[in-house]
């Protein structure tokens, strides 16, 4: 199951900040946070991987193993797969980096 189809699963209609097919190209890395505390938090699927610059979601997943093996997908950089909290998550929301 890839992560489009975990996502729909988990939150089928939610509306929350992702990246869009036309950003993928330009997504260098993916840090792994529990959503817990984050407005679009699900208990079914309380792992997410964002995007290390901007913090916006790429995917959500129901396990921990699940999210970092999807974070590790966009290279091997130290920073793909990397835990991070939620108050990153929530500063890289409202101040991205370029």
């Amino acid at each position: 199951m890839n992560a489009e189809t975990i996502l729909a699963v988990c939150r089928e209609g939610t509306k929350m900040s992702r990246v869009r097919d036309d950003e993928m190209n330009k997504v260098n890395g993916g840090m792994v946070v529990n959503a817990k505390g984050l407005p679009e938090y699900d208990p079914s699927c309380p792992w997410e991987v964002v995007e290390n610059n901007t913090g916006k979601l790429l995917g959500k997943f129901p396990t921990q193993d699940g999210a970092c093996e999807f974070g590790k997908s966009f290279g091997p950089d130290s920073y793909n797969a990397q835990l991070v909290d939620t108050s990153t998550v929530l500063r890289l929301r409202e101040y991205p980096q370029a």
